[in-house]
């Protein structure tokens, strides 16, 4: 018996285009409480927003940090989960992969409520067997410790699975679990971070996916051994 193959993918620069959303309400955000801020924001969109703020207000306190958060969130939860869209030939690429017997999962940093909101606006959920996001309750906030739950949750054989994410928090975490990584320049990590983290797969755009994964479909014997 072979083991199925399972494919995890990151949401916000992967499958769908969250930028305006996310950037339209953290800027609206900083500049009703008055916060100075130059340059790009592409690299808040990502990581955890507490951890992002952190590296945005790096002298503020936290009850300043912990306001911006709230307030943005507030913006966020009204409007700007819905100012997203879906990547042209996502939908395409999913349902190759599901026809093809994949199993198909997300594994975001994105509070787990939006994510299942946006899956849901955009007709995504339907492809995937479980989302996993950050919770209040989440122990370490991180990627590489949700996509370790994911893995045993769903008792996934990492040496039969892939993480396709767009930062070096996806391919980080893909290298610390033993998973095969993917990263798509398509999104909001630079060439320059994404390299540096050194994937096993680099693709610039949507349907560059399925070769890679015609090439990882490669029967994989079902036993209990994984990748150390």
């Amino acid at each position: 018996m072979m083991m199925r193959r399972s494919a995890i993918f990151d949401l916000d620069g992967t499958l769908t285009d969250s930028k305006p959303g996310i950037l339209g309400c953290l800027t609206q955000t900083l500049d009703a409480l008055g916060i100075a801020w130059t340059g790009p924001l592409d690299w808040f969109i990502g990581p955890p927003a507490d951890q992002s703020l952190r590296r945005l207000m790096p002298d503020a306190d936290e009850s300043r940090r912990a306001a911006l958060l709230h307030d943005y969130r507030l913006c966020y939860d009204a409007t700007g989960w819905a100012e997203n869209s879906v990547y042209p030939g996502v939908h395409a690429v999913l349902e190759s992969l599901k026809t093809a017997g994949w199993q198909l999962f997300v594994c975001t940093s994105k509070r787990e409520d939006f994510a299942a909101r946006i899956l849901d606006k955009f007709d995504l959920r339907r492809y995937f067997l479980a989302v996993y996001g950050d919770t209040p309750g989440s122990l370490h906030h991180s990627k590489t410790a949700l996509l370790h739950r994911l893995l045993e949750e769903q008792s996934l054989n990492p040496a039969a699975t892939c993480m396709i994410g767009d930062r070096n928090f996806d391919i980080d975490a893909a290298r610390a679990n033993g998973v095969t990584s993917i990263a798509v320049i398509y999104g909001y990590g630079t060439s320059e971070e994404l390299a540096s983290a050194r994937p096993d797969y680099t693709c610039h755009a949507v349907e560059d996916l399925l070769p890679i994964f015609a090439a990882l479909a490669q029967p994989i014997p079902n036993t209990k051994e994984t990748t150390p």
